[in-house]
């Protein structure tokens, strides 16, 4: 699942990268916006933020692998709060502590990014990715 976001950016990149550097070759087509034309420039916005754009996707997919765990791994129908989930499975599965703390540092910048309209990459894709990953490679494979 993690691996599939990643691979979408990679696709979102080359895309965008494509129509913006052949852009008068598209212009005709381009899809008008609510209240005016699409420009190159709303192209490079998009471009300048699909990292985070895809960072935010990755995060959810973590989530949601991480609550399917706690339902079907682990049996509990109880929702908790993320800060909880986290802790919970950091305990069952007795991970060490940076594993934890890691995890807790990106979805505190994640927050940051939703609810104040942050837009500063403080960590990158494949960072988050990692973290991620570190954190779910303590789960079974199979649950």
């Amino acid at each position: 699942m993690l691996a599939r976001v990643r691979d979408e950016l990679e696709a979102a990149r080359y895309a965008l990268s494509a129509v913006t550097r052949t852009w008068d070759q598209h212009i005709a087509a381009a899809p008008p916006l609510a209240t005016r034309a699409m420009s190159i420039g709303d192209l490079q916005r998009c471009l300048d933020h699909v990292e985070l754009t895809y960072i935010m996707r990755l995060f959810a997919a973590f989530e949601a692998v991480l609550r399917d765990y706690w339902l079907n791994g682990v049996g509990r129908t109880t929702e908790p709060d993320l800060v909880q989930l986290l802790s919970s499975l950091h305990a069952r599965q007795k991970m060490d502590d940076g594993t934890l703390n890691a995890a807790n540092d990106v979805r505190r910048w994640r927050n940051k990014v939703i609810h104040r309209d942050l837009r500063a990459l403080q960590y990158d894709f494949a960072g988050c990715a990692s973290t991620f990953g570190r954190f779910v490679s303590w789960l079974p494979v199979q649950w």
